[in-house]
């Protein structure tokens, strides 16, 4: 509130010392008194502004120096806004210039030297984010908000050209404010519309898929999907035409002509999900129907007991569909049937070889069937009733092929008890029933004595083993039992004489001579 003392122009009114003679005098002690209340506030005010100038002139110029070139080291030159403001070369605007006239505190200074340092760091914020923004093509995809940031980004410049580093702070954070969404929504947007094509490109929409790559192929595209779905999305009409045929196709019955139209879909474009999921359901109805085929085959050639054409047709079928558990099955009962078969044929072949006497061959036939089945009853005592013939036959061969050995009283009477045994087999067959008729006879003959007759010179001493002693002799007959006998001649200054000879029916009339001739010399 102005006093009445106060002048329109705000000063106060000063008012004439009162005049006296003693003026000078009165004027000094005015003066006198003056000083002694303003003396100490003039003394300090005077120090305080010596100082100020001090530091304004040898201290502040370096000191705002330094900053200015501190500051401009870590920034670009210029903006794609404007240049960066300098506070020597103030630009031209219509904001109102501060007084150059204006001398500012240190303190001023100093508040203004980091405001101006906050200035530049936002800028340097403000470069980055315009230059990713740039690169993802925000000024199409948000030409509004980033003309709006652009915007507060120029006027924070021409403040900071001015050197009004509050305002140019302000003006920077408004712009970053919007910079920084406008940022945080790139890798949104992105995949944003990259899901948009994919889901387009399933569905076979052309239009939506170009639409959404074309969107996305603005932003950074390192990952190359949005180009690679332009190319998908431009062929996408022609795939989904071949999709088409091979739906009609498919409903048709045509399988072959359906497997071509989705495998042609997929030469076009090999990530195409309809295409694949439809020339895998064409392909599960061939392999179907091919297994199908397989069984039918399989089951006509187990009917018709050709086991190696149905076992060959039900593996196809398992190929097929190698969890079946019907083509396994039907496996496993044609194997089971044909070892059956098997077995029957070559327990058959064994009776038939034991009928015809081949018990060697017999034993082999049982053996291959108890391969077959190793606890099969039938083979294992096929194979012992075969084993004992086999034998038996081997006795007799060897008794008949050694005759002479039965004028042995002991060997006869062992081969006597073996005939009489053998002869009360069942079954015998035309060969056996032939050996025991050799055997029988062979046994007679050789209890049948033969007289034989005996010469010598009468001076040889003739001994014959299994009989006994002879002595001399000239001549002399002799009953022996069918067989083989040695003759030993012995005399005095002769070589002994040794003479073997086999008595039978036959050597009846053969006359064995036994002398020793040969002088030792």
């Amino acid at each position: 509130m102005r006093t009445k003392n106060d002048s329109e122009d705000g000063f106060k009114e000063i008012k004439a010392v009162p005049f006296n003679q003693d003026g000078e005098t009165s004027a000094a002690a005015v003066n006198v008194n003056t000083l002694r209340y303003k003396t100490p506030g003039l003394i300090f005010g005077l120090a305080a502004l010596l100082i100020g100038i001090i530091v304004v002139v040898f201290f502040l110029p370096d000191w705002v120096k330094k900053n200015n070139s501190a500051a401009s080291k870590n920034l670009p030159k210029s903006t794609t806004v404007s240049s960066i403001p300098s506070v020597s070369e103030p630009s031209s605007s219509a904001l109102p210039s501060p007084p150059d006239t204006a001398i500012k505190s240190p303190a001023e200074v100093a508040r203004d030297v980091e405001l101006r340092k906050e200035a530049q760091n936002h800028l340097q914020d403000i470069l980055e984010k315009q230059n990713t923004l740039k690169q993802n093509n925000a000024q199409i995809w948000s030409a509004e908000k980033y003309a709006a940031g652009q915007n507060h980004a120029a006027e924070g410049d021409q403040f900071y050209n001015q050197q009004q580093f509050l305002q140019a702070n302000t003006a920077y954070k408004n712009a970053l404010l919007i910079f920084d969404d406008l940022v945080d929504q790139i890798d949104i947007l992105y995949h944003e519309k990259i899901e948009q094509g994919q889901q387009a490109l399933d569905s076979g929409e052309s239009m939506q898929a170009l639409s959404a790559f074309e969107m996305a192929s603005l932003f950074t595209d390192e990952s190359l999907l949005a180009a690679k779905g332009l190319q998908r999305a431009r062929k996408l009409d022609e795939v989904f035409m071949h999709i088409e045929h091979g739906n009609e196709a498919l409903n048709e019955g045509r399988l072959n002509d359906a497997k071509n139209a989705f495998q042609a879909a997929l030469e076009l474009d090999n990530e195409t999900k309809v295409a694949r999921q439809k020339l895998e359901e064409t392909n599960n109805l061939l392999a179907n129907n091919q297994f199908n085929a397989h069984m039918t085959a399989g089951y006509a050639a187990l009917e018709q007991q050709r086991y190696g054409t149905a076992s060959n047709e039900f593996k196809h079928a398992l190929k097929i569909q190698p969890a079946s558990t019907s083509a396994k099955t039907a496996l496993q009962q044609t194997k089971h049937q044909a070892i059956t078969l098997e077995i029957s044929n070559t327990l058959q072949q064994a009776t038939d070889n034991e009928k015809n006497e081949q018990w060697q061959k017999a034993i082999e036939l049982y053996d291959y069937a108890l391969k077959l089945e190793n606890n099969l009853t039938q083979a294992q005592i096929g194979k012992q009733r075969a084993q004992r013939q086999l034998l038996t036959r081997q006795k007799l061969d060897q008794i008949l092929s050694q005759p002479e050995r039965l004028s042995n009283k002991n060997i006869h009477a062992e081969a006597t008890a073996y005939y009489t045994n053998t002869i009360k087999l069942d079954n015998q067959g035309p060969i056996l029933t032939k050996q025991l008729n050799e055997l029988k006879t062979l046994l007679e003959v050789s209890a049948t004595p033969v007289t034989i007759r005996l010469e010598s010179d009468n001076a040889t001493n003739v001994t014959i083993y299994k009989v006994g002693k002879m002595g001399l002799f000239k001549s002399t007959e002799l009953s022996l039992r069918p067989g083989k006998y040695v003759a030993v001649g012995k005399r005095d200054g002769y070589r002994d004489i040794r003479v073997e000879f086999l008595v039978s029916q036959n050597t009846m009339e053969t006359v064995i001579r036994i002398a020793a001739n040969e002088k030792i010399n």
